[in-house]
């Protein structure tokens, strides 16, 4: 019987590079005569308006209450910052023990996600560890498909505070911690659908006990994970 090679071996990387470049060049054929080159043509974003407002105004989440918003530019981009709580809590929590919600959305066709998690890690002074990755899955709506998001999960922690951290880029149908996955995710959408795939950078800060174990607070993180995943999938993806 025929064995196929396995994901890490170097035949199996290698037909995947050709099958991209099969894609490429079935797309690239036709324009060569017609002198029409896909990258001459960049489609636009539909919903940059949203994205846009987002950055400015912050998150509305259902059953969480913003108890401040702003922006601060780090790495030379803007982030929407907003401290956030339970509506059952919100009066009795304060900016020093709200969750943080950090977003930095495409706001221009040529914005691409890049070196984030490094700029917040060097803004917010802390040392990051205990780093691993997490998976979870929600839909926009009560019927539809459920989409995967694979996350960063790490304790950031200072002298004074320590955060568990949830990372990841959110589009309309997933996510990923690792830029290069949303770079494929919108290649594709190009090639087959002539659209971009508007994404929305997503740092979830909750504190936690001064250098406590991440992982008895993964259930909470995850779950408000989804419900962020969820709202931009709603209102702004």
């Amino acid at each position: 019987m025929l064995s196929l090679p396995s994901r890490s071996s170097p035949w199996f990387k290698a037909a995947i590079v050709l099958f991209m470049l099969a894609i490429a060049a079935i797309t690239a054929i036709p324009n060569y005569f017609t002198g029409q080159w896909v990258w001459q043509r960049v489609p636009g974003i539909e919903n940059l308006e949203q994205l846009k407002t987002l950055q400015q105004k912050g998150l509305m989440i259902p059953g969480w209450e913003s108890l401040d918003q702003g922006i601060w530019e780090m790495g030379g981009h803007k982030w929407s910052v907003q401290a956030i709580a339970p509506q059952a809590d919100a009066e009795t929590t304060t900016l020093q023990t709200a969750t943080i919600l950090m977003l930095r959305p495409q706001t221009r066709i040529k914005d691409l996600p890049q070196v984030d998690w490094v700029d917040i890690n060097g803004t917010q002074r802390w040392t990051a560890d205990s780093l691993r990755s997490v998976k979870f899955s929600t839909s926009a709506l009560q019927d539809a498909p459920a989409v995967e998001v694979q996350a960063r999960f790490l304790r950031g922690w200072s002298q004074n505070r320590t955060y568990a951290v949830l990372q990841w880029y959110a589009w309309a149908d997933g996510g990923h911690s690792a830029p290069s996955r949303w770079f494929w995710v919108d290649q594709w959408g190009q090639l087959r659908d002539r659209r971009r795939v508007p994404w929305v950078a997503v740092s979830l800060l909750v504190p936690i006990e001064p250098l406590g174990d991440i992982t008895t607070h993964q259930t909470q993180i995850e779950a408000l994970g989804q419900l962020v995943q969820t709202t931009l999938m709603q209102t702004a993806l």
